[in-house]
């Protein structure tokens, strides 16, 4: 689910290097190239493109995209780790002080950029691997690289990136447990704040408000009033809240590169905001939640879901998903979908969305990020 957001990502940059230490970094370099071996790759290049699509990039650089460009990380079977990203010079200070890598390029053009690395590192690679390459890197770029890199085999190897990204480390899942916390602290001053005549955008405001002020990088929220015809989540606009409206509410946090979620639907009582908390549907959820388990699909996790559903005779809100992986991304694989045989395993953490109507129930919405361990699914946002 994706919102309206401003040009420049605006929120607070650090690196927390006890959080984040720099030898989870070196673990990651370690395990790549590993499988590189495997796979017989010279050169590995992950990409990563503005607000949304930097995983593949920041796995292994901790740098942010700030601004709608992109930005390079080149990993070879040994030496130096390379990073480029687009930008001016002045940029290179503040750059350094959010990774690890030595080697760090500013450049007007990421694949022109590695073109130049090529020939003074007098490399010949015969097999470079493609890591976000294909999908987010602008076409003429893209086209670029594929014409100098003709004498190469390209490879993809999203796969390699996706294997390592949907299962999370220790030091990645307590970051994750850091972001949760802030979410779940916006739904507790929304549910504890009296606003007198309040209004959609002031709501947001103050939301996003907290969020700041316990360090959120990137902060995104949409409605969904039930009430409302054709209703669908969306920004909000400078209408007024009124006594009596159900509101649900999506909000994500990005704290120091990692994200979570959640989902809330709130009934208004004058100037108070109550979440709705019927008996039946938590329920349900808890159910759905139980059925979360390690080694198995999430296609089966998915067909039981539906089937749950059903059975408690209520009509499901397919329109946003039932969820996905969550990390450097607020969307990552796996997904909570018909097709994903992807087997769920311990160090996964997933956003899961329940959304279901009834006659009498009406809409409600619920959701969480779920960090998945061999001792089952813990929800980390409330």
């Amino acid at each position: 689910m994706e919102t309206m957001q401003p040009l420049l990502k605006s929120g607070r940059t650090a690196w927390d290097r006890i959080n984040m230490p720099v030898e989870e970094f070196h673990e990651r370099v370690k395990k790549i190239r590993k499988e590189m071996k495997k796979e017989k790759i010279d050169l590995l290049l992950l990409y990563g493109n503005g607000f949304n699509e930097y995983g593949n990039y920041c796995y292994l650089s901790n740098h942010m995209i700030r601004l709608p460009q992109g930005g390079m990380v080149v990993v070879p079977t040994k030496g130096e780790v390379t990073m480029m990203f687009e930008g001016a010079a002045r940029g290179l200070p503040s750059v350094r002080k959010m990774t690890w890598i030595d080697d760090v390029r500013p450049s007007g053009d990421v694949a022109a950029e590695f073109v130049k690395y090529l020939t003074e590192k007098k490399i010949c690679p015969s097999v470079i691997g493609f890591a976000g390459l294909r999908r987010l890197m602008p076409y003429h770029q893209y086209q670029f690289l594929l014409d100098s890199l003709a004498g190469c085999k390209v490879i993809d190897s999203d796969h390699l990136l996706n294997e390592f990204r949907m299962v999370k480390s220790r030091t990645e899942v307590l970051q994750i447990r850091r972001t949760a916390r802030i979410v779940a602290g916006v739904f507790d001053f929304v549910a504890n704040t009296p606003f007198t005549e309040p209004t959609e955008n002031v709501l947001e405001a103050a939301a996003r408000r907290e969020a700041r002020l316990e360090g959120a990088e990137d902060f995104r929220m949409m409605i969904l009033k039930p009430s409302e015809k054709n209703g669908a989540f969306r920004p909000t606009e400078e209408r007024p809240i009124k006594s009596g409206d159900w509101m649900i509410i999506y909000v994500a946090v990005e704290f120091e590169r990692y994200w979570a979620e959640a989902v809330r639907t709130f009934a208004v009582k004058e100037s108070a905001f109550a979440e709705i908390q019927h008996e039946t549907v938590k329920t349900l959820y808890e159910n759905i939640l139980q059925g979360m388990k390690i080694r198995k699909r999430m296609s089966q996790f998915y067909k039981e879901t539906r089937a749950k559903i059903a059975k408690a005779k209520f009509e499901e809100i397919s329109d946003y998903g039932m969820g996905q992986g969550i990390g450097l991304s607020v969307k990552e694989l796996p997904l909570i979908a018909k097709e994903d045989r992807t087997i769920l395993a311990d160090g996964m953490c997933l956003s899961l969305r329940l959304g279901i109507r009834g006659k009498e129930l009406g809409t409600i919405m619920i959701g969480d990020t779920i960090y998945l361990s061999k001792a089952g699914p813990e929800v980390v946002t409330r």
